[in-house]
């Protein structure tokens, strides 16, 4: 049985759940370019932002992995994503992998680690929730994070996943690019909504690392096919040689147009006595979000290209 104020929480959900549907049309591509770009090199404008500050702390590398979410676990809004993904390895492999996800959390009960630190909100499982018409499973929805020297994890409660990948077939379910793909739930009081994500053009990218990091000037050349949206995203992160936890370092908004060259003050300085990789990940991404009476929701189809660089 849900509580009143868990009760309230599904009726705004539904609300958001409304919007959003008729929002992801009117929006036609991506979020408005960004405000704040600076040019680098004459050629290429992009906007960069610093996301991990300690590189010890596990906490900050939960909202990063290959589905494309970098937020801060403590502010992330309920979320539909659906991914469809390319890993590029150091030896040049490729796994493709399709991932959808969706995760809603009551807002008033607050997640807090034995020492007093905030770690989120307890997510909750209102309904059945489906994907291009298939239901999705409901698995624990766990992070990790450092306490002092220790190491934990735990769960905030539950989410809703269908993967498919590397080792097969898993979900019967594959992400359709440049197409629409819907999104049901049935709200366990008895109401339902759904309504159709578009899906953008699947990107595919390549890096050339260029430079000397003894010279200074180490720095990241990066290409890819031109797509439908007007920016795309590239989240830089590195694997730590001791723990093969990849952190997030920058996030960087450019144009859509094929390009962009990282210069040497966003790579030549990744201490490699630290990290070992680096890993740039490209994304597409059609989105939407609302944000109304005591909660948001982030609705997000992206296609993702990784690509894994030994770090010079």
């Amino acid at each position: 049985m849900f509580n009143h104020n868990l009760h309230k929480e599904m009726k705004n959900l539904l609300t958001y759940l409304f919007i959003v549907s008729l929002g992801l049309f009117l929006l036609g591509c991506d979020k408005p370019a960004p405000t704040e770009l600076f040019d680098d090199s004459q050629e290429d404008l992009a906007e960069y932002e610093i996301l991990s500050k300690d590189i010890n702390d596990e906490f900050y590398s939960n909202g990063f992995d290959t589905t494309g979410v970098t937020q801060d676990l403590r502010e992330i809004p309920n979320l539909i994503a659906l991914s469809g993904i390319k890993v590029t390895d150091v030896q040049g492999n490729m796994d493709e992998f399709s991932f959808a996800q969706s995760i809603f959390f009551d807002r008033t009960q607050k997640i807090f680690s034995p020492g007093g630190r905030f770690l989120g909100y307890r997510s909750i499982v209102p309904g059945i929730v489906s994907f291009d018409h298939k239901i999705s499973n409901v698995v624990p929805f766990r992070i990790h994070y450092r306490e002092g020297d220790e190491l934990r994890d735990t769960t905030l409660g539950n989410k809703y996943l269908l993967f498919s990948g590397r080792h097969g077939n898993m979900n019967n379910f594959r992400y359709r690019h440049n197409s629409l793909m819907n999104f049901r739930i049935n709200i366990f009081f008895g109401e339902e909504v759904s309504f159709d994500i578009p899906t953008p053009i699947e990107i595919t990218g390549n890096v050339q690392i260029l430079g000397n990091r003894n010279d200074d000037d180490l720095r990241a050349l990066l290409q890819w096919n031109r797509g439908n949206t007007r920016d795309v995203t590239i989240v830089i992160g590195a694997r730590l040689r001791d723990r093969h936890i990849v952190m997030p370092l920058y996030r960087v908004r450019t144009r859509d147009d094929g390009r962009l060259l990282i210069p040497p003050r966003f790579i030549n300085q990744i201490p490699f006595q630290h990290f070992d990789r680096i890993v740039f990940t490209l994304i597409r991404r059609f989105e939407n979000s609302t944000d109304t009476n005591g909660g948001d929701l982030l609705v997000s189809s992206q296609s993702i290209h990784s690509i894994i660089v030994n770090l010079p």
